[in-house]
């Protein structure tokens, strides 16, 4: 810069020249004249501090990467010994420099240091401020400066910026010439280059590891194991949950063979062979004495030309399956033993029997007859108890087929049968493992069922059909009949030593019939029940009525008379149920003789034929059931293939529609 320059400058901060004295300057210089000399800032001898409140920000990489670019920024600039490189914030204070000891021993004399400002206000007219200002780069030398601490050097400056525009800051050499070097700034313009493409990267891996560390956190979030498996079997990627299920460590786990973690080959390690993957197989490994029982999905990742480079695996331990299975597949317990409705006595020691009974574990056999509610019991006593958060598994052991009863309870191995799924199949006890399966109508369990029965009760593991290996299951067994068990055993019906296996705590649920005081409470509530439920405007019954519910014999029990209040309500056109017969003349729809209803002529005598007693019996059963012919077997102890015959014997028409 020409030296006539510094009698101009001192003329024109003292206000005496036009702004027209300006055009002998470069433009961004003469803005900045003119900036200062409008705001009265005016000449400064030294640099000034950061205003309060502000301090040097700028990344860490950015200061290592000036550490290592400056010194060759300095030799290539011509004298090392009389250049600085320096880094500054957004706001222009100074983060970094690194610099010869001759050009830092000058600018140490005018203030020089970290935390120093050189915005226009505070360090006069300077290429940092401009590049900072204009976003572009820029050069200030000797006169042109404002600052008397900067005449006689040279500024080259380039401001440092994001791929998405964002400022850094600025990057800058100051040289003790101060006419400047043509060359000096296409070296600051490729070192400013090359910072920029450092942010670039450290951008781009700050955010690749941002973007790895939420997708790992989502990885370990969810219950599913999940591990990324090479063409050689080594483990590249294992999350928390996979390492839970698996024993062992993830981070000690990745770069290690799979196989030398098992213990045993994957059974992946075909994929990479056929490059066929699997979803949802049933898959159970064996490591040490941990039977590890998964549900596996495993997808192959292919290459261009369909090689498999990896495997992606998912798992989860099957109980937790199972526990999805039952919470949606309704087999759930939802009664709790406070559910049960019920004042009288018998009542209440059954009650407090099965409330002690829940909190162990023993097996527990429910009596009583068909109606009486031994289910609720069995679903009470599991809520009630340790598992109450695990399967729970009710089993018709009656409704089973007979063909079937063995693989609905024990499960079956792939290939086992004709008809048989392909993956297999876990039965009953298998998916009520951790938690309770009620055994209901057992005394209908055929005799060799029962001494497999016996043989899980005693060992705690089942083996599937077709398979050979025992599978471990953990069961709290309660189990539930209807019927006279010990006559049973007299007569060689059921096995006397499953009997006293399963009666550990027997809990005898008493016939409604034993306890009259609790018809009042039944019926009330399956009025306010049923009155909801078929949207009728049923409010109570009338006393008559009650005293005639009160009276009756019940044989169907509980079932039987939520039956017949359910169809008193339908009936009712009143707000009040008035006193109505109770039985056949209901269904029939006037106050006949139950022998009448049922269209058979009494015997010489008055009293009916063994056939008109029969057929009144069932279709008074059926009715009592609500026409179910399951509950109407059990009513009458029978079985269902001979009810159905005696029903089509007797000509007896089934109202479906019940």
């Amino acid at each position: 810069m020409p030296m006539h320059l510094a009698p101009l400058r001192t003329a024109y901060f003292a206000g005496r020249l036009p702004e027209a004295a300006l055009s002998a300057l470069p433009e961004a210089t003469a803005r900045s004249w003119r900036r200062l000399r409008e705001s009265g800032a005016g000449l400064r001898e030294c640099f000034a501090p950061a205003e309060p409140g502000l301090t040097a920000r700028m990344p860490e990489l950015l200061v290592g990467a000036l550490r290592r670019v400056g010194p060759k920024l300095r030799v290539i600039s011509g004298d090392p010994e009389a250049a600085v490189c320096a880094l500054f914030d957004p706001d222009g204070v100074l983060a970094a420099f690194e610099g010869g000891e001759t050009a830092l021993g000058r600018l140490a004399g005018f203030g020089w240091g970290p935390g120093i400002a050189f915005t226009e206000q505070q360090a006069g007219t300077n290429a940092v401020d401009l590049a900072i200002r204009d976003r572009e780069p820029h050069v200030t030398t000797g006169d042109e400066h404002s600052c008397a601490a900067l005449q006689g050097m040279s500024v080259y400056a380039f401001p440092l910026q994001a791929q998405d525009g964002g400022l850094f800051g600025c990057m800058a050499l100051f040289t003790l010439a101060a006419d400047g070097q043509s060359h000096a700034r296409a070296v600051v313009s490729l070192a400013s280059i090359l910072m920029e493409t450092v942010i670039g990267a450290e951008a781009s891996r700050a955010q690749l590891s941002r973007k790895f560390a939420e997708q790992r956190a989502i990885a370990d979030a969810i219950k599913d194991g999940t591990m990324v498996v090479d063409r050689d079997g080594v483990v590249e990627y294992m999350n928390a949950p996979a390492g839970r299920i698996l024993r062992v460590d993830p981070e000690q786990a990745i770069g290690r063979r799979l196989a030398d973690i098992l213990g045993i080959e994957p059974v992946i390690a075909p994929i990479f062979a056929t490059g066929i993957g699997y979803t949802d197989e049933e898959v159970r490994l064996k490591k040490g004495d941990v039977d590890l029982h998964l549900i596996d999905t495993a997808i192959p990742i292919k290459d261009g030309g369909g090689n498999v480079l990896s495997v992606v695996n998912t798992f989860r331990e099957f109980r937790r399956v199972a526990q999805v299975a039952q919470k949606f597949g309704g087999n759930q317990a939802h009664y709790a033993l406070d559910a049960v409705i019920g004042r009288s006595e018998p009542m209440i020691r059954a009650l407090d029997l099965a409330r002690r009974a829940a909190a162990g574990v023993s097996n527990v056999l429910i009596t009583g007859e068909s109606g009486t509610g031994k289910e609720l019991f069995a679903q009470g006593i599991h809520l009630a108890g340790p598992r109450a958060d695990r399967p729970f598994v009710a089993v018709n052991c009656a409704a089973l087929p007979r063909d079937l009863i063995d693989s609905e309870l024990f499960g079956y191995m792939p290939g086992s049968f004709t008809g048989a799924n392909r993956s297999g199949r876990p039965g009953k006890f298998e998916i009520a493992s951790g938690g309770t399966i009620f055994l209901d109508e057992i005394s209908e369990m055929p005799l060799d069922v029962q001494a497999k029965l016996l043989r899980v009760l005693q060992e705690r593991e089942i083996v599937r059909i077709g398979g050979s290996d025992p599978v471990a299951v953990d069961l709290r067994f309660v189990a539930a009949m209807n019927r006279d068990v010990r006559g049973l055993v007299a007569r060689g019906r059921f096995r006397e030593d499953l009997y006293y296996r399963l009666n550990v705590i027997e809990i005898a649920v008493p016939a409604l019939r034993d306890r009259p005081g609790d018809i009042r409470l039944l019926a009330r509530h399956y009025v306010e029940r049923y009155a909801a439920l078929l949207g009728r405007p049923v409010r109570g019954i009338s006393e008559p009525m009650m005293r005639r519910l009160e009276a009756h014999r019940w044989p169907g029990n509980v079932r039987e008379l939520q039956n017949t209040i359910e169809r008193l309500v339908s009936f009712c056109e009143t707000g009040i149920i008035e006193d109505t017969p109770i039985g056949d003349a209901d269904h029939q729809g006037g106050e006949q003789p139950p022998v009448a209803a049922a269209g058979m002529a009494p015997a010489a005598g008055g009293l009916p034929t063994l056939a008109a007693a029969e057929k009144a019996l069932i279709i008074r059963a059926l009715q009592a059931s609500g026409y179910n012919v399951t509950r109407t077997a059990e009513c009458l102890g029978t079985t269902k293939p001979r009810l159905y015959r005696m029903i089509d014997r007797h000509g007896i028409r089934l109202e479906r529609g019940r």
